[in-house]
């Protein structure tokens, strides 16, 4: 059990640095790292297996605090927290997915009832990757099932709207789901994109019941934006179907407004740099024009990890998320 070992969570926290950076996988975690991410044989405590394909750019990102972590590894649950933060990650069989639904609100409601317990008890973020996305037609598609089973397991708790995390949702050839989290001990604000519809309010056309996630958290402590998969949406509809360089040029756009937004939250005077950018592309053929054009928006230094993925429409070629610090 985490109780007695890390702070209540109804006593004063003092804020604690976390930061996001590209890593090597190779290298051997300190006594502050939460986790990192990238090319692991096997998912164990604090080192989660991507299970995408890298194209280029960095080959994994690790998650750090300033205070010491405690870790416990109870699979397919693995959890690494400090003083403010939980980091876990979750794996589903594949052979749970026929029921795509009911695995996913089994999932998070494992998840809610793990932080709960811990003392961590609101979702930040979360990133939830999916075998092979689009299988079945219309509603039964596994995208919208996984949507309806996140839907009732995050709206269970009542003020659906309220402190929805950010979130990415990515195909993979891999078997089964993986869904990483991060959670703390005090709320984020959720930032929502004023060219884009709510996410949570989107129309009965994307399905049986809308994605349960914001377009941002906004951790004020850190100076962290954690930025969802941004893609080329406007209000609800998809924009440029298929063309990779237009969707490219609207998702710009898109962090551009969402950056604004944030910095209106956080601080009118705030400035926004890329921490850590992933890029998932559907066509990995097309990864030298969109290379080209990441480094003419965000610099050629900027820390990007370029992966092959399914984006949740299948008319979307491309989508981008991150965390940005302000500075």
């Amino acid at each position: 059990s985490w109780r007695g070992i890390l702070p209540s969570p109804f006593r004063s926290i003092p804020p604690t640095v976390l930061s996001v950076t590209t890593a090597d996988p190779f290298t051997p975690l300190d006594a502050n790292s939460l986790a990192c991410l990238g090319a692991f044989s096997a998912p164990a405590a604090r080192q989660f297996r991507l299970p995408l394909e890298t194209l280029g750019g960095a080959t994994a990102e690790s998650w750090a605090g300033s205070a010491a972590v405690q870790e416990t590894a109870t699979p397919p649950l693995f959890c690494a927290a400090n003083d403010r933060h939980l980091f876990g990650w979750l794996v589903v069989d594949d052979a749970e997915l026929a029921d795509c639904a009911g695995s996913a609100e089994r999932a998070y409601a494992r998840i809610r009832a793990i932080l709960h317990q811990a003392g961590y008890p609101w979702l930040l973020r979360s990133w939830n990757y999916i075998n092979d996305i689009h299988c079945g037609v219309g509603d039964d598609e596994r995208y919208r099932q996984f949507c309806l089973g996140r839907y009732r397991a995050v709206s269970a708790a009542g003020r659906f709207e309220e402190n929805l995390p950010a979130a990415t949702v990515i195909g993979t050839a891999q078997p089964g789901m993986q869904i990483c989290f991060l959670a703390g001990k005090v709320p984020g604000v959720q930032v929502e994109n004023p060219r884009q519809t709510p996410a949570f309010r989107y129309p009965r056309d994307y399905g049986p019941a809308s994605p349960s996630f914001s377009r941002a958290t906004l951790l004020r402590d850190e100076r962290l934006l954690l930025m969802s998969g941004t893609a080329s949406v406007v209000g609800h509809a998809t924009r440029h179907p298929h063309d990779v360089e237009a969707q490219c040029g609207e998702i710009f756009v898109n962090i551009r407004a969402l950056l604004q937004r944030a910095a209106e939250l956080h601080d009118a005077g705030s400035r926004w740099s890329p921490q850590l950018l992933r890029v998932f592309l559907r066509d990995p053929g097309d990864l030298g024009r969109i290379r080209a054009r990441i480094a003419l928006e965000f610099g050629a230094a900027a820390p990007v990890m370029y992966l092959r993925g399914d984006i949740c429409r299948l008319d979307l070629a491309m989508e981008i998320d991150g965390v940005f610090s302000a500075g």
